[in-house]
């Protein structure tokens, strides 16, 4: 008996749909793309049950005739392509045939396509990559796909989805990246019978269309900050969105890279990015929707399976064009203080000049990385700033003022003690909290009038899943409408601006993850550490007895010398130090 086998063809179709299908979202974007190749000007989504139940996309494309409604459900069946070379000419998003094949084999499917012309629409279902019947149906314009019961056949894959929250976020996500690189096309997303997306595709050409887009979809205060940038080299357009340095966020979360229109997560795009910041990102990130538009044959869009990653045939002339674009534009709005929410008087938003394959083949008009949040302790400066020694804490302290609103100056063992009061405070309130946490008697305040902060949806998703065990926290966030989180009630140890509000948001939708799959003390470092950088110190100005009040809370830290991110809370200037700099042989 020979030792290999040929696998039956129901055993590799459910390999191959492995490495295209990775979670529902994944089919939502094949399907989205086969409209958008289709020339749909409106693409409509239902989903139920976080894609599991129920992913039905509806377009008004050019629809399928009974014979080729049949053949796009067999592997490798594609209208874009027929040679090999093809591959270097592409001006579509799908290709390779397998999204139809893909989701067919792990899902119970039922297409239905009318061709303009036809006598009448077709309709074919089938489970499991097995056909099941094949019927006339309503002469209804463009194609509908509904895939059910998603994996309900590869149950090892369904154990891998994460919780429902978690998927309709990466669901949102995608409609959201199609909306944003198809301008001109109207989207309309309905979960579980609420909508929560209308896109409709206005008068006005792209730049008013992605304007709409981006106000929609990041939120009315992520695009106040944003400013247009666009440049060209030959063979190549950048434009889009970018925010203004005065405008940056404490997360990657509302980052969009796109090429020829395809959502990329190219880490060499962000980089051109970044770098056309040079100094003026000061540790915080933008928000952007950059589009490249370039030769099908500059880049190759079959290395990942999903397609989320691109190969650049010249990556130096790509990065230097995205990074000098963004600088060059970011100087002259941070010069003339251009508000995107108000065109310049005269100017009309005209699209970028862009190849003339993506006129030919565009379909007609009407993308987290989280930021470290535990940074390493600096290290203890050397030379004439020393650090205080652990006896600090049983030394006398006579407190002398304060110095720029900022740092409190006490003199400690005939030297200068110099405290920075955020840092202090911050390093009391975590532990404060973190006992308190601990203890599950964690003091809550409401709030007379709740924070707000607007999200993108599936930022919205995130930050839903995590509201249970919040409450646990000391934090009652609720939800008004789809995209604006309501904080009622915060821990009384912290008092939180709107804007330190959203941010504290931002980073929890971006670094907690799973709430069921982290351990609880990452998660109360996580929070208390988030909500001291976030929260606002009470008083800029110090009353001596307050200076004194913090470091005996202080005194009792575990960790006097570190505020929780890391940096130094004080350090000693001796008295041998002090008359050496005076050029003087002692203290006295």
């Amino acid at each position: 008996m020979p030792e290999i086998k040929v696998l039956p063809e129901d055993v590799v179709s459910k390999i191959a749909a492995g490495e295209v299908i990775e979670r529902p979202a994944s089919v939502l974007k094949e399907l989205i793309e086969n409209s958008l190749d289709a020339g749909a000007s409106k693409i409509e989504i239902e989903i139920k049950k976080a894609g599991r139940g129920l992913i039905r996309v509806h377009d008004d494309g050019r629809g399928m005739d009974r014979e080729d409604l049949r053949l796009a459900l067999g592997r490798h069946a594609t209208s874009k392509l027929s040679v090999f070379d093809d591959l270097y000419s592409l001006a579509t998003f799908g290709f390779r045939g397998e999204a139809l094949y893909s989701v067919f084999a792990v899902s119970r499917l039922k297409l239905t396509s009318f061709k303009a012309g036809a006598d009448s629409g077709y309709s074919i279902e089938g489970e499991g990559g097995r056909v099941i019947a094949d019927l006339p149906a309503a002469p209804v314009k463009g194609t509908t796909i509904e895939a059910a019961d998603l994996f309900f056949n590869t149950p090892a894959r369904a154990k891998f989805m994460k919780s429902d929250a978690a998927e309709r976020s990466h669901l949102i996500k995608t409609v959201e990246e199609a909306a944003l690189a198809n301008a001109g096309v109207s989207f309309r997303l309905v979960i579980d019978g609420a909508e929560l997306l209308n896109l409709p595709a206005l008068p006005g050409g792209l730049w008013e269309n992605l304007k709409n887009r981006a106000a929609a979809i990041f939120g009315k205060s992520v695009y106040a900050g944003l400013a247009r940038v666009e440049g060209k080299t030959p063979g190549m357009a950048v434009y889009g969105l970018v925010s203004r340095p005065d405008a940056l966020g404490a997360t990657r979360a509302n980052q969009h890279y796109f090429v020829n229109r395809r959502p990329v997560s190219s880490a060499l795009l962000r980089q051109a990015l970044y770098r056309g910041y040079g100094h003026m990102l000061t540790g915080r990130h933008p928000a952007c929707a950059v589009f490249i538009e370039l030769d099908p044959g500059a880049f190759d869009a079959n290395i990942h399976p999903q397609k989320r990653d691109v190969k650049f045939s010249s990556e130096n002339e790509i990065f230097k064009t995205v990074s000098n674009t963004v600088h060059e534009e970011l100087l002259k709005k941070q010069t003339a203080a251009v508000a995107m929410a108000a065109p310049e008087a005269g100017r009309q938003f005209t699209a970028p000049d862009v190849p003339a394959y993506r006129e030919a083949a565009a379909p007609p008009a009407p993308a987290a990385e989280a930021p470290g949040l535990f940074e390493a302790p600096t290290a203890h400066p050397h030379g004439g700033l020393q650090p205080v020694a652990a006896d600090w804490r049983a030394s006398d302290l006579s407190y002398l003022g304060q110095l720029a609103k900022s740092y409190l100056l006490f003199e400690s063992d005939g030297g200068l003690l110099v405290v920075d009061q955020h840092a202090a405070q911050e390093r009391v309130l975590f532990e404060k909290y973190l006992d308190e946490f601990s203890r599950g008697a964690v003091k809550v305040q409401p709030l007379l009038v709740p924070l707000e902060a607007e999200l993108s949806r599936s930022q919205m998703e995130t930050v839903l899943k995590w509201r249970d065990w919040m409450k646990s926290a000391g934090f009652e966030i609720d939800q008004r409408g789809p995209a604006v989180a309501l904080l009622r009630a915060a821990p009384a140890l912290f008092y939180f601006s709107q804007p330190a509000f959203a941010e504290f948001l931002g980073y929890l939708s971006e670094v907690l993850g799973e709430p069921e799959r982290a351990a609880e003390e990452i998660k109360r470092n996580v929070i208390a550490t988030m909500a001291c950088k976030k929260s606002i110190k009470a008083h800029d100005f110090v009353k001596p007895q307050e200076a004194l009040r913090l470091m005996d809370d202080l005194r009792r830290t575990k960790d006097s010398y570190h505020c929780p991110h890391g940096r130094p809370t004080l350090f000693h200037l001796s008295g041998v130090d002090i008359a050496r700099r005076f050029q003087r042989g002692s203290a006295a």
